[in-house]
């Protein structure tokens, strides 16, 4: 059985206590009394977010990148934790089923976890983690990426695949298809139940970070400040020499696409810190206060009824979400939102590894639901460590 750290129990408890009783908070729509922040410069979106998770999954773990598969069931992989299980993996994936606004909610089962869906290619001193998921064809794909302990570096990444909807996984056990830090913090663009909103059919959009999954608080790995895009066809995706890289620049009428990893070119370009600081980062430190660089591991989900894509990133203390009318820019910011310093509190708080499932968008994809996590192993003052989900409202700009 999972044996769980104390933070971790004392929240599984509550969770359990109040799972018959939950009650998701938003409509199908935006709700008559949402109150919208002004339009940030350029932006095509306003945004109103919720201030703290208000459905959840009865679980253990966190990051949870998902993709919508061809039996209605979202898929999602955790970190550290026993997804909706009991044993706990480094890494696993579950199957989700229910609605945040269902009255009974949302179900899940784990499928699979550890050495049956990767392996560290790094050593010791590294971990596996989940960055990204795919449905498509039928089957799913798992970006599984080497994390050093500290969470400093993302030196390896490679892609798992399952035909059988997530009970065994396959791939190339002699290499990673990423290395030396570059793109190997990869998630795939959301384009609905099996890609069915995608531009071109025959293939699979990737985003990737280069040196780390977000700031590396003790300077040991180059801090992303730049976002890549990659398509693959998708009877090909574990084929790193089939991959094609954006080579363009942001925005242009026309995308570009090399073969050459080197010759890649960002999407997105944002150096901006926030909460910044005059401490300086110590080897090994795994929380970072300031000087926090806001390009991170997140996701891309496309809203077909609004022809917009969103991209949810964060810091430690804020959401950073972007958005653009093509998967390859320009990207514009359209939410910045402070959580401010800790601790924070159970009726307000931020989280990482934000993403936004497709499979929960209202049919007019004003509405939404974005997933997000807070670990036990922070000093925050309290913890969201499960599968989340809080409400984000949009209002396309005049």
């Amino acid at each position: 059985m999972l044996a769980l750290p104390p933070a971790r129990r004392t929240a599984a408890a509550v969770l359990a206590a109040s799972a018959l009783a939950l009650v998701a908070c938003a409509g199908p729509s935006v709700p008559p009394d949402v109150d919208f922040d002004d339009p940030l410069p350029g932006a095509a979106l306003a945004a109103a977010v919720d201030d703290a998770v208000t459905a959840v999954g009865v679980s253990d773990g966190d990051l949870w990148p998902s993709c919508w598969s061809d039996d209605d069931a979202l898929y999602a992989a955790n970190g550290d934790g026993a997804g909706f299980g009991n044993e706990f993996f480094d890494i696993a994936v579950n199957r989700i089923t229910g609605s945040p606004t269902a009255e009974d909610g949302l179900e899940g089962e784990v499928l699979a976890g550890g050495d049956a869906i990767g392996q560290v290619w790094s050593g010791e001193g590294f971990t596996r983690k989940p960055t990204g998921m795919l449905c498509t064809g039928g089957s799913l794909y798992l970006a599984v990426q080497d994390l050093r302990l500290d969470f400093n570096e993302a030196p390896a990444a490679t892609i798992a695949r399952s035909d059988d909807h997530g009970a065994t996984w396959t791939w190339d056990t002699s290499a990673p298809m990423f290395d030396d830090g570059v793109f190997t913090t990869v998630w795939f663009a959301d384009y609905g139940k099996e890609g069915e909103h995608a531009p071109d059919p025959g293939y699979a959009y990737a985003y990737g970070l280069d040196g780390n999954w977000r700031d590396s608080f003790d300077d040991s790995a180059p801090d992303p400040t730049e976002l890549f895009l990659a398509r693959v066809p998708v009877d090909s995706v574990q084929d790193a020499s089939t991959w094609e890289f954006y080579a363009g620049e942001p925005g242009d009428a026309e995308p570009t696409w090399t073969g050459d990893i080197s010759a890649k070119r960002p999407v997105l370009v944002d150096e901006r810190v926030v909460h910044p600081g005059d401490g300086a980062g110590e080897d090994g430190q795994t929380v970072g206060a300031q000087n926090l660089t806001v390009i991170s591991q997140g996701g891309v989900t496309y809203l077909p009824k609004l022809d917009r894509y969103v991209y949810t990133s964060w810091t430690e203390l804020t959401f950073e979400f972007y958005e653009s009318p093509t998967p390859w820019g320009p990207w514009t910011l359209f939410l910045s939102e402070d959580f401010g310093p800790y601790p924070w509190t159970d009726e307000r708080f931020g989280g990482y590894g934000t993403t936004i499932p497709s499979k929960f968008l209202s049919d007019d994809n004003r509405s939404m639901w974005v997933q997000s996590n807070v670990c036990p192993c922070a000093p925050a003052g309290m913890s969201s460590y499960w599968f989340g989900l809080r409400p984000l409202y949009l209002a396309p700009v005049d």
